[in-house]
């Protein structure tokens, strides 16, 4: 009587399917995590851009911020004391359009866009927006607002084909 030994034909190519099920399990999910941390960046650099207009709009803080044109600033002013506040707020505004335009840290974003669609960085009044990051906590508080378009673009369930960052600042 012959012992069998070892494993048969059959066995081998059904762990092979299993091993190879497995491992395409495995690249969706790193291609996946790949997505979603670009993701992640484009959000901490909308963050960070933010917050850097926002310590302008508190360095400025006697401005008409609501006034300013969204071109981007043309002027030489560097200093307060060199110009008047609007003028260096117009400056600050345009400093803060052109390094996100710039340097391309967050794809797609334009200065105030003429419909919602448009990817764009833009001032309103808080008490307008009534977002979840701009609620309006006082009369005179500004949201600064930053829409891109994101990596994933599923447009079913949770996720959405733009990402809006609001930060709400009190001059």
């Amino acid at each position: 009587m012959i012992k069998a030994r070892g494993f048969t034909l059959i066995e081998v190519l059904i762990s092979m399917v299993i091993l190879a099920i497995g491992l395409l399990g495995l690249a969706a999910m790193q291609a996946i995590s790949l997505r979603d941390n670009q993701d992640a960046y484009y959000y901490q650099q909308a963050t960070l851009l933010a917050y850097e207009m926002q310590d302008r709009i508190r360095g400025n803080n006697t401005a008409n911020w609501l006034g300013v044109a969204p071109n981007y600033s043309t002027t030489t002013c560097v200093a307060t004391p060199g110009c008047s506040p609007d003028a260096m707020a117009i400056n600050d505004y345009g400093y803060w359009q052109n390094s996100v335009k710039g340097t391309n840290t967050i794809p797609g974003i334009l200065p105030k866009p003429k419909d919602a669609s448009t990817k764009m960085v833009d001032i309103q009044l808080s008490s307008g927006v009534n977002k979840s990051g701009c609620v309006g906590t006082y009369p005179t508080s500004l949201c600064l607002i930053t829409t891109w378009g994101r990596t994933n673009s599923k447009t079913s369930g949770t996720l959405s084909k733009d990402s809006t960052f609001y930060l709400e600042v009190t001059p």
